[in-house]
This record gives C-alpha cells, structure tokens and sequence, in this order.
C-alpha cells in the first residue's frame, strides 16, 4: 500500500561513499530504478551513521578521518539529490566524555562542514534525539538548542518516538511535550514502538508508547512531513538486532525451517504496517491518501 518510502543509506560502508568517484552514483541510480519498478518514491532518507566525534578536527580541520566522514555525508546528500529526496536524517556526534558544551560545539562545526552541499542541492539537514545520555540530544528542548546554534534554514529536527521511550528523562518528559517543545523546526519522524528497555524497531501497538499524545503533538505544531516508519523488526531474521537467535540443533543438525519468517509472511506484515499507519492516520484526521 506504500506509495513514498524512506532510503536507508545506514547500511552502506562509509568507505563506499568516502572513497568512490562513481560507484556511490550508480548505486543511487540502482536505488533509482528499484523504487520505479515497486512504484513507490523515496521522499526521505537516513544517511550512514558516523557520529563517533573526532575532537581533533576542531582545532585541525585537515584530520583525514574527520573529511573522511565528511566526504561519505556529503556523498549520501548527494544522493538524495540524485533521487530528488528533499529531506535526510543525519546524526549529531558525541562521546560520553563530551560536556553539553563539548557536544554543542563539535555539533556546530561537523553539521556547518555539511550545509554548504545541503544548499548547493537544496536538501534539509535532520538532527535526530537519541535515546543515550552522552549525546545531549535526547528530549525536544535539547535538539531546538542544537538547531538554535547552528542557526540554518536547512537545519531542523527529526523526531524519533522509539527513541523518547527509551530514554527516561526524554520518557518522563513525555511524546507531546517534547514534540511542543520542537514546535515548527520539526520536519520529519522516525514512528516505531517498544517498551522502553531498548530500540525494537516494533510498529505502533507492539509497545507501550502512547499514539495519542503524538498524533495531538503533531497536530498542534502543524507538523506537515511525513509519518515515516522505522519499524521494519515487527518480524524478526534471526540475526536482528537487538536479540538474534541461533538455529535449533537436533540429532546434531541445525534445524532452520523455522528461524525465519517467509517473504510472503514479510510482504503481509508490510501490508499491516500500512493499515496500521492509514488507521492512526485517519482517526485524527489528517490522512493524505494521495
């Protein structure tokens, strides 16, 4: 039921993107026609996730393993330009030896090193809470300091439900306040569910968190992006994180008949995925069908 869908880039190996002068390109063009033969349309994306800091490339900016990174993000926005996505999702950086301060700083230096590519191809920046202290970004107000100090028009927020859930302060804040917080620099969400012990990556109704406080937020934010699914682990391969489980042994043969859901188990999955979205979707209101 899907038509607009969301461009994992987290999977490709920063050395593709960082050190290929073509390759990263034909893959975009792959991406490309895949969408078109399932007749969907990329409209976001989430780029390679290299938010380990490098705090040398504060004072040295010609550090190779910071423009390194810096040559993957920017080859990922340019991707998004390739597919004509106007949105990417890329993480801040931190280490639990950062202050908030630290954390602000280095933020502010890594995301202004990638805006210049953003305007050239007039794509928006997504800064993401996540759920671990160490990256003070973990609640609403926290994200609009990071967005208020870079100061960019391109440079706004992703909001990220499963996220909230797992962190406390974030959780004890609560899904419509800290989405009242990011007010009208929120641009785009990551919608899944868990229980709160770690990220599932479950659909809506697999965990405890409350769609009605999101829907309401949203709402009256006047949020209009899009209502992006990061829920694809509802049925679990073996080797998801974050459990995974090993093949049954019996008479010292692995049994693997089991250990997987079917593709077509997985195609039906996705179909509910998509009538669970249209039913949050239309109880508020506010269902876009085109």
């Amino acid at each position: 039921g899907f038509k607009y869908i969301n461009l994992e880039q987290t999977g490709v190996i920063p050395e593709f993107f960082a050190e290929s002068d073509l390759e990263y390109k034909l893959l975009a063009e792959k991406w490309g026609e895949a969408a078109r033969d399932a007749e969907v349309e990329f409209v976001v994306s989430h780029a390679p996730c290299l938010d380990e800091p490098i705090m040398d490339a504060l004072s040295n900016p010609q550090n190779e393993s910071f423009n390194k990174n810096l040559r993957a993000l920017k080859r990922s926005i340019e991707v998004c330009h390739i597919l004509d996505i106007k949105r990417i999702v890329i993480h801040s950086c931190s280490d639990p030896e950062l202050t908030e301060s630290e954390f602000l700083t280095f933020n502010k230096m890594f995301y202004s090193q990638l805006l210049p590519t953003a305007e050239k191809y007039g794509i928006m920046l997504l800064t993401e809470n996540v759920a671990d202290i160490r990256y003070h970004c973990a609640t609403g107000k926290q994200l609009v300091n990071l967005i208020e100090l870079v100061d960019h028009p391109l440079f706004a927020a992703c909001w990220d439900t499963a996220h909230c859930n797992i962190d406390a302060t974030a959780r004890n804040i609560g899904q419509y306040e800290n989405i009242i917080a990011l007010g009208d620099k929120l641009k785009g969400l990551h919608i899944s569910d868990n229980f709160g012990d770690c990220h599932h990556h479950s659909w809506p109704f697999a965990g405890a968190i409350s769609f009605d406080a999101i829907m309401q937020g949203l709402l009256d934010v006047n949020y209009d992006g899009f209502f992006t699914f990061e829920a694809s682990y509802t049925l679990l391969h073996h080797s998801n994180p974050p459990y995974g489980k090993k093949p049954w042994v019996h008479n010292g043969k692995e049994q693997r008949l089991l250990l997987d859901p079917s593709l077509d188990l997985k195609k039906k999955a996705v179909e509910l995925l998509y009538e669970t979205g249209k039913y949050i979707l239309s109880t508020y209101n506010c269902l876009d069908e085109d």
